[in-house]
This record gives structure tokens, C-alpha cells and sequence, in this order.
């Protein structure tokens, strides 16, 4: 299926903003105010992948942006995603690059997390990144999803 950023802002408005019955809270809740502020990029993945997020750190805070998000028109596993986050962020340790795969559920607490209908890549400037983990530490955020703050998946 090919999707676009429309389709993928979408998605962000009305599943990862959105307060959850469930667990009271939002997936993101920085998500709302990235996309009113216009503070992220959605753009389709190229075949370099590797350049590809080299680029897009090099334009990061040239664009003062909180994410970039990659997405795929071309088949990719979960595994070679994977890899991929993981070579990138070797490569541009200052940044996080995680991913998101159909392959995956994503449900957490009966909340699907996950986009589901094309593979995702995230950038994120590592310290800010951090730095919004921590002022969700002083709130009840993990508590509510019942997550562990110290899990690696936060970086």
C-alpha cells in the first residue's frame, strides 16, 4: 500500500495525540504540539537510506525541527530496518533513529502504537529526546501505560 505524509500526519493527529480511554494519556504527548508548530518532516525513504539519514541531521537544526519521518513506498523487513536504525545511529550517534514496522503489533494496553500500514524511521536529536524523557519522568506518563522509564527502548 502506498501511503503519503498526509496520511502519516493523519495517523498522528488521531491515534499518537490522541488521549486513550485506556491509560488516560497520549502515546506522544509531545505529538499535538510538533505538528501545530509545524516542527517535523515527513518525506519518503530513499534506496541510501544511510545518506539519506546523514542528511537529515545535517538539516536538523538548520530547520529547527523535533522529527523527522522516513517512510516506506518500497519493501523493507523488520530485521533490515532494524539494522538500519541501528548503522545509523552508530553513524550520527547525536541522534535517535528508531522504527516502526507492520510486521509489528504495536499494542500496548489495547492501544496499537504502531502506524500499520508502511515501515517508519524516526529521527530525533538524542538530547532533546532525553531531555522530554525526563520531564515525563515528573509526571504520572510511564505509570499510566505502565511502561518502565529505564527500558532501553527510551534510549
Amino acid at each position: 500500500m502506498a501511503v503519503g505524509s498526509k496520511d502519516i500526519e493523519d495517523w498522528i493527529g488521531q491515534v499518537v495525540a490522541k488521549t486513550h480511554k485506556t491509560s488516560g494519556a497520549t502515546i506522544c504527548p509531545y505529538a499535538k504540539r510538533t505538528l501545530k508548530d509545524r516542527k517535523i518532516q515527513i518525506i519518503p525513504a530513499k534506496v541510501d537510506l544511510l545518506a539519506q539519514v546523514r542528511q537529515c541531521c545535517d538539516l536538523f537544526n538548520t530547520l529547527a525541527l523535533d522529527i523527522v519521518i522516513l517512510y516506506f513506498n518500497y519493501k523493507i523487513t523488520d530485521r533490515k530496518l532494524s539494522k538500519m536504525c541501528e548503522e545509523a545511529h552508530k553513524a550520527n550517534p547525536s541522534y535517535a533513529v528508531m522504527y516502526d514496522h507492520p510486521d509489528n503489533s504495536g499494542k500496548h494496553k489495547g492501544v496499537s502504537f504502531s502506524y500499520g500500514k508502511a515501515p517508519l524511521m524516526f529521527i530525533q536529536d538524542l538530547s532533546k529526546l532525553k531531555n522530554a524523557q525526563q520531564q515525563l519522568r515528573r509526571t504520572d506518563y510511564y505509570t499510566a501505560w505502565g511502561l518502565d522509564p529505564n527500558n532501553s527502548m527510551f534510549y
